[in-house]
């Protein structure tokens, strides 16, 4: 959902716009947190596995896999928390006081401190990985 900003859009019209692109923009790094989170527990688990050269201890790798299962995890719930926030979302189109609107502002910025505090927590892990996993391709 791609909206730009229009002199004739009002100040609803544009906190609903915010909203919304805000929302899709969850939806995706949410989505992509999934692919990378599968990613990473593969190459763990190959690396448990003596499947592929890593150069980790096994404890390392260990602590990585079960922090990646954890944030994984939280990952999921907050995806099907998502979609129902997005459902719920509808309902802001059809506010017409400040005190509607208030309601689901102060929804979407708990919704946003907690997945803001989510993507911070997955880019510790990842620089976890990034320091601790050194694939050898040789």
């Amino acid at each position: 959902m791609n909206h730009s900003f229009q002199d004739h859009h009002d100040e609803h019209e544009i906190q609903m716009l915010s909203i919304q692109s805000e929302a899709q923009q969850w939806e995706e790094r949410l989505s992509l947190m999934n692919e990378e989170i599968s990613f990473y527990l593969d190459i763990l688990s190959s690396a448990l596995n003596n499947n592929v050269s890593v150069t980790i201890n096994r404890e390392n790798a260990k602590h990585l896999d079960d922090e990646l299962q954890a944030i994984n995890k939280i990952n999921e719930a907050h995806l099907s928390t998502f979609f129902d926030y997005k459902n719920k979302l509808e309902g802001l189109k059809e506010c017409d006081d400040v005190q509607c609107e208030n309601f689901y502002l102060k929804d979407h910025l708990i919704f946003k401190e907690k997945l803001m505090q989510h993507f911070k927590s997955f880019r510790a892990i990842k620089l976890l990985i990034f320091k601790y996993l050194r694939l050898s391709f040789s």
